[in-house]
């Protein structure tokens, strides 16, 4: 048996293997993602819609995230495991409602407010993926983004959830400008989640949590590195372009890698399969794997 193939949950039964962003699509592989997820070992993960210009923009955001709420319905009933739900209008619709001669900052309050509304009645837990484009924009925009930021902050922290944030690439003074955010706003820090962060962004001492793409490479980094962190596949189900960005069972994968490692892996496992997951979201929803 190669190191790959070692068995996931031989050593303690405690860990959640968690994938922390994963976009599904009904039309798209559905459950048989999930399938190749459980599979390889994985036990849950937070689904994020996904973005459907498809679907026109009347009624978007209700149709979005009803779609991705009866999603999770189906998953619960079928794979029989719970998972979160986050909901939120993602950064580049700004562009999208713009075209439609309506005020972007007025609509994505509004879907954030709805997003809240899935919180508050247990269908969902968290506000995201939102946030500022991932590319450089005028000014007015930059501004714009940040004050939809600012606003999800002060409902989450009515909530008490988290934000899954969707930005730039952020050095020392981006994450500084989020913790002052989430401060204003009444946030704890830790319940702001850097959505995509770099390997290297562990090497900046914040509260704010950083869910790192799970390649092989930030993988070792990061269980290097001492600092807490979670792994996320970005996974995103369009049939037409195949694994994007990577695929579903990466997560678990990446798990049984660290396992057979040069680091801690109990350590890492501690945080990132069970530490920060439960402070996020909540140990309801991971009491059947505890």
């Amino acid at each position: 048996m190669g190191p790959t193939d070692m068995p996931l949950k031989e050593a303690d039964d405690r860990y959640i293997i968690f994938d922390n962003h994963m976009h599904l699509n009904p039309k798209g592989r559905f459950l048989d993602a999930v399938d190749m997820f459980l599979k390889a070992g994985g036990d849950t993960f937070n689904l994020v819609n996904l973005p459907d210009n498809s679907l026109g923009n009347d009624l978007y955001y209700e149709t979005l995230y009803e779609r991705t709420v009866s999603m999770s319905r189906i998953i619960r009933e079928e794979k029989e495991f719970d998972l979160p739900v986050t909901l939120g209008p993602y950064p580049l619709d700004y562009f999208r409602i713009k075209e439609t001669g309506k005020d972007p900052i007025e609509e994505m309050k509004r879907a954030i407010d709805l997003a809240c509304r899935y919180i508050s009645e247990g269908e969902a837990n968290a506000i995201g993926e939102i946030g500022r484009p991932h590319f450089p924009v005028p000014e007015e925009i930059l501004d714009a983004s940040n004050s939809i930021i600012l606003y999800a902050m002060e409902r989450a922290a009515e909530l008490h959830c988290p934000v899954i944030l969707h930005t730039d690439d952020l050095n020392e003074e981006g994450y500084r400008l989020l913790e002052r955010m989430a401060e204003h706003a009444g946030l704890d820090r830790e319940m702001v989640v850097k959505h995509h962060a770099l390997s290297q962004d562990l090497s900046i001492e914040t509260q704010i949590r950083r869910s790192l793409l799970a390649s092989k490479s930030n993988a070792r980094i990061a269980s290097l590195s001492g600092k807490p962190f979670l792994l996320e596949t970005d996974y995103v189900d369009d049939p037409a372009l195949g694994w994007k960005v990577i695929p579903p069972d990466s997560v678990p994968r990446r798990a049984i890698m660290l396992k057979s490692g040069p680091g801690n892996w109990e350590a890492v496992f501690s945080q990132a399969f069970r530490t920060i997951p439960i402070e996020l979201f909540g140990e309801d929803k991971f009491k059947a794997f505890l």
